[in-house]
């Protein structure tokens, strides 16, 4: 009764008395308060929902001795018995073919990684210090990756990075450089990746020229075809055991009309 009297601008706001609740396996339900009952659909919408993956950046859960359930936002400095993944739950469909689009040209690097617990994952992004490129480094950062800019202006790097931890101070992002209009350098950053014996779970190649002009690089190849394409697809295989042992990992390659 109370769910057919109760009045909200949201179609997700409990009524009152209710509250939302996740099993050890990710299942949300709903406890009624009043009747000391549950259920696994919402007492409003009669939707069923779940949540997924990883407890977002800066959360841990923990469990007292007496079974109650906690969670620790270090971040912020806050305790609450209600799991922050509940705030982005995905709703559960009985047709698998019933789906919407959850993103679209307009969204955010951050808007896309909302929620995500990125710790201890390794990204190297090629021109990172602008562009589409630094919005993915600021993004992964702040998520809780070590993030890698390789460029080949050292000093837009190192003042990207600066950004990065004006805006997080306890982002991890490293700087090192990559010259594509050269295979030499390629092969020596590639070397002194793997020197470092750090792991890479995402190989974004992202860097790339347009309307340059014909122009011979000293490999004696076409500039733009060599930045855009074949000194990427050389790092790539520079660093696909670090990749498979990293495993499991990915390559990215952005690309636009004008590759």
């Amino acid at each position: 009764m109370a769910s057919q009297l109760f009045d909200s601008d949201s179609e997700d706001e409990l009524p009152p008395g209710w509250e939302e609740r996740v099993t050890t396996d990710g299942k949300v339900y709903y406890a009624n308060h009043e009747t000391k009952n549950t259920q696994w659909k919402h007492p409003v919408t009669g939707k069923k929902k779940v949540v997924k993956g990883d407890l977002p950046f800066g959360w841990e859960k923990n469990i007292t001795e007496d079974g109650t359930v906690f969670y620790v936002d270090h971040v912020n400095q806050k305790t609450t018995y209600t799991d922050p993944r509940l705030a982005f739950a995905e709703e559960v469909k009985d047709n698998p073919m019933d789906f919407r689009q959850k993103f679209d040209g307009s969204s955010t690097a951050l808007q896309v990684l909302h929620g995500r617990d990125l710790t201890g994952r390794f990204a190297l992004i090629t021109g990172a210090n602008c562009g589409i490129g630094f919005e993915t480094a600021r993004s992964l950062a702040i998520h809780g990756a070590t993030v890698i800019m390789a460029c080949r202006n050292l000093l837009a790097a190192h003042e990207a990075r600066a950004k990065i931890l004006q805006e997080q101070a306890s982002a991890k992002v490293e700087v090192m450089h990559l010259d594509l209009t050269s295979l030499m350098s390629v092969r020596k950053m590639a070397e002194e990746y793997e020197e470092k014996a750090w792991p890479l779970h995402i190989l974004i190649l992202n860097a790339g020229v347009f309307g340059a002009g014909y122009t011979l690089t000293e490999d004696n190849l076409e500039m733009t075809f060599q930045v855009n394409h074949l000194s990427h697809f050389y790092l790539t295989k520079l660093l696909v055991n670090t990749l498979m042992k990293s495993a499991p990992a990915r390559v990215v390659v952005v690309s636009s009309e004008s590759h």
